[in-house]
């Protein structure tokens, strides 16, 4: 900070935490609602880069990413198998030898 700039720069992350009221009481519920207007304020207008569409969430490892579209296909269809193998662990046969 320069004496021709007097202004402060803004903390982006403060250690202490933030004054609150006592629950229960008026000023907390006054003080809980204006905070959840600005974080609802912030959350809800503000653009989020949601990541590649075609992909939705991601989930799993990062050696997933890399595959080719047949590996895929082969890791989708085992697990496919696998949770039918799953489902019917607890059934017995009836067939009679």
């Amino acid at each position: 900070m320069s004496e021709n700039n007097p202004i402060k720069p803004k903390l982006v992350h403060s250690k202490q935490p933030e004054a609150r009221p006592e629950p229960g009481t008026p000023e907390f519920d006054a003080w809980l609602l204006k905070r959840a207007k600005e974080r609802a304020a912030k959350y809800l207008t503000d653009e989020y880069d949601l990541g590649d569409d075609e992909r939705g969430i991601l989930a799993g490892g990062y050696d997933r990413l890399l595959m080719s579209e047949e590996e895929l296909a082969e890791e989708e269809e085992a697990m496919e198998q696998a949770q039918k193998q799953e489902r019917r662990k607890h059934l017995k046969s009836v067939d009679s030898k």
